[in-house]
Order: structure tokens, then sequence, then C-alpha cells
């Protein structure tokens, strides 16, 4: 169980520094990597999940770093409910150290932007359109390309050595990320993780950013994010069952 709580915690760390650091490349006007654009942002993310699985495997985890994918696991059979429940205490840590991290990083440019809305953008995700409907199926279908992917690679891989593993997995699961966020990711901005969301949505409310702007967690909002995805684990894993 050690080894399950430090890969994923680690890995979900990893996750949300390179995720959501490129995302505050791209937004902070006074970076190198100012208006680099939206492709900026789905190849970071890209990268960042690859990172995070490589890291995580190092301690066998399968790297999760997501609740979504590891409800999947846990309907279909593959994880027990003690296990489960490590995962998902694992990636919600991890997801909040991430998110002070890159928040420290940034600290300067954050407090400097002219536009403060910017500041919940390199935290957690928001809509183009007021739809919660509309929003919520957005989410539902970005996951569930994700964790239906992760379930197929794992049927795909099982046999194999675990060095193949080690290296086939992260790679194929960044390129998943990148096509989702290339393909699916320009109306939510396809969080496609409750962990990815949720808990930096909860750093930035608790952090004391310079002139924060009133309500603008936008908690409202915060729900699709997890529950979309969380949804979608639980039906790719119903059929997975099934299956």
């Amino acid at each position: 169980m050690l080894d399950i709580f430090l890969g994923e915690f680690l890995g979900t760390m990893f996750l949300i520094i390179l995720g959501n650091g490129v995302v505050a490349n791209v937004l902070f006007k006074n970076t190198f990597g100012s208006r680099s654009g939206f492709l900026a942002i789905t190849v970071g993310w890209g990268i960042a999940v690859f990172v995070g699985v490589l890291i995580a495997n190092n301690w066998g985890t399968g790297g999760h770093l997501n609740p979504a994918v590891t409800i999947m696991q846990w309907v279909k059979g593959d994880k027990q409910t003690a296990e489960a429940m490590v995962y998902f205490g694992s990636e919600l840590f991890g997801a909040a150290l991430g998110q002070i991290i890159i928040s420290l990083f940034y600290w300067n440019h954050i407090n400097e932007v002219e536009n403060k809305d910017l500041i919940i953008g390199m935290h957690s995700t928001s809509p183009t359109h007021n739809r919660p409907l509309s929003n919520l199926f957005s989410e539902f279908i970005g996951t569930a390309v994700l964790v239906a992917c992760a379930m197929t690679l794992g049927v795909t891989l099982k046999g194999n050595s675990e060095d193949l593993m080690k290296f086939i997995g992260p790679v194929t699961m960044g390129i998943v990320v990148l096509g989702i966020g290339i393909s699916l990711g320009g109306t939510t901005g396809y969080a496609i993780n409750p962990a990815r969301d949720l808990m930096p949505r909860i750093v930035y409310a608790l952090m004391p950013y310079k002139n924060k702007p009133a309500k603008s967690v936008d908690w409202k909002y915060s729900f699709i994010p997890v529950v979309g995805p969380l949804v979608a684990g639980i039906i790719v894993g119903a059929f997975g069952r099934i299956l």
C-alpha cells in the first residue's frame, strides 16, 4: 500500500506541476511562453501525463493519477476497495501539493497579472458556455475516451514484461490526453480528472493571492469536472466487467 501511495502521490504531483505550469506559462503575459496558445497547453498536458505516469510506474501503480481511472478499475473488479481508497487519497493529496508548488513557482506573475480572472485559469478549468448539461456531457465524453483507452491498454499489455509496461503505458496515455485536448478540449478545458480540477481549485480558494477576485472560485461549476469524469469511469468500468 505504501508503494501505491508514494507512486500515485508523486506522479499526480508532477502531473499538476507540469500541466498547470504550462497553463500559467501561456496565460501570464510576462513569461517567455506568453500567448503561445492552446496547442502549447495541450502538448504540455500530454507531456505532463507522460511524466506523471512514468514516475508512478516506478512504484508499479499503473499510473492512474486520476480518480476516474481508479473508479473504473474498481468497478471492473481489478482493484479492491481498500486499495482504491489509497489511490484516491494519494491522487487528491498529490494534486494539492503539485498546485501549491506551481503556485509558488509563479507567485510573482500571479500577483502582478492585470486580469485577475486568469489566476483561476492556472488552477482549474472553466467552460466556454454556461450550459451545465452540455458541459457535463463534454467532461463525460472526454473522460470516457481516456478511461476506455486506459482499460484497453491494460488488457493489451497484460502478460508483457514489466519494463515494457513502464515505457509503453506513459507514452500511450500522454498521446491519448494530447488527442483529447486537441479534439475535445475546446468546450470545458478537458479536466477529465476530478483530482486535477478540484484540489487546485481548493488551493486557489485558500491561497492569499494579491487582489484575488471575489467569488472567482466558481463553486457552482466545480461539480461538473468531478461528476462527469467519475460517471464516465463507472460506466466504462461496468462495460469492462460485463465484457
